[in-house]
């Protein structure tokens, strides 16, 4: 890990994320052009990307993580799915968790039952709101409600679903001057510099406040704001109650399917190159390697892009996210032997498809 990557995210002890905020939709989309997968890899962080694409068929699931209590934390989930079922897991997410912790405790490694045993009180407003980010961003709306728009003016418009509707009262009620204040402070390098440290004036773009505006404004006017849980989340630290509000793993339509699959789950702590080098050649279905590229040097993507280009089968899927536009193409498909072709067709279709807030630059290869 570069220093600037553990700088910006603190000790790799400390649970960052309690759930992934990007869209694990856009995933079971990439994974249903393939034909027949088999094996799929994807970072493990908050679980839920993992959890939903145990949905897609009898495919095993190898979820990588470097941080030992980010595992931790998916290893909980998936206990909780296969002990005490979707419904139960579901409740664990969304509510207080320290109850139905407790009732597998025994079935945790010991490495997981430590860390939550020692970080019981996190969990009381559920295990998708347990780690720093989440609790830094709930800090954040806060602020939101008091200076710009009220808690009660947030969940009605939130609570809209024709994208019509939505349109005309983001254009004359949303959109004040308020609101354009806080979209060039919040997102403001030195205000992400006192938030985070010196490591956010060396990766934030100095154009970021307008990047986010854009996109803010997209998932307002382009998607039902009712059924984004990605915009619920971020706003209110919780979901819409429907379900077609949750994430897929949550959602009744694929909670059964996880269910009965978890065991398909492979939980490794461990760096993704060094893990690659150990797996056999044309043996991976689809990489989802999140933004793990985004803070680290170019060295460390060609490594990456050597190891893709030999555990990929023919035809298999990399996709690569970023928070911040790229100047230059993750993976040089210039170089021979390259072993990865640029999909642009399906980086496009990602791009239009994804409700999330941040993550959602997209890259996507071909392995051939």
């Amino acid at each position: 890990m570069s220093d600037t990557k553990q700088e910006l995210f603190h000790k790799q002890g400390r649970l960052m994320f309690g759930q992934v905020r990007e869209d694990a939709a856009v995933d079971l989309f990439l994974v249903n052009q393939l034909q027949s997968p088999s094996r799929l890899f994807v970072v493990a962080s908050g679980g839920c990307t993992a959890l939903s694409l145990l949905s897609v068929g009898s495919c095993s699931i190898d979820a990588l993580d470097i941080s030992q209590a980010q595992i931790a934390l998916v290893e909980l989930k998936a206990k909780l799915f296969r002990y005490l079922g979707y419904a139960t897991a579901k409740q664990a997410c969304i509510s207080d968790a320290r109850n139905y912790c407790a009732q597998v405790d025994a079935h945790l490694s010991p490495q997981a039952a430590q860390y939550f045993s020692a970080h019981s009180g996190s969990i009381k407003n559920g295990l998708n709101n347990c780690g720093w980010v989440d609790s830094r961003m709930h800090q954040l709306t806060k602020l939101f409600y008091l200076f710009v728009h009220s808690i009660e003016e947030t969940k009605l418009f939130l609570g809209l679903d024709d994208v019509a509707e939505q349109r005309s009262y983001f254009r004359e009620k949303w959109c004040n001057w308020q609101w354009k204040l806080a979209m060039k402070i919040a997102f403001s390098k030195l205000f992400l510099t006192l938030a985070h440290g010196r490591a956010a004036e060396k990766l934030v773009p100095d154009d970021f406040s307008k990047i986010m505006e854009a996109r803010l404004v997209r998932v307002f006017t382009d998607f039902s704001n009712a059924t984004n849980p990605y915009l619920w989340q971020a706003f209110f630290a919780q979901y819409n109650a429907s379900n077609a509000a949750l994430p897929p793993y949550l959602q009744d339509e694929y909670g059964p399917l996880i269910e009965a699959n978890i065991a398909n789950l492979n939980l490794v702590c461990e760096d993704t190159i060094a893990w690659l080098e150990k797996q056999p050649a044309r043996s991976i279905d689809y990489f989802g390697l999140s933004n793990i590229l985004e803070l680290l040097p170019p060295e460390y993507a060609a490594k990456l892009q050597d190891q893709i280009g030999r555990c990929g089968v023919p035809g298999a899927i990399v996709c690569v996210r970023s928070i911040f536009k790229r100047r230059n193409a993750v993976f040089d498909t210039t170089v021979e032997p390259c072993g990865l072709v640029f999909d642009g067709t399906l980086s496009d279709r990602a791009e239009m498809i994804d409700r999330s807030l941040f993550c959602n630059f997209y890259e996507i290869y071909r392995c051939v």
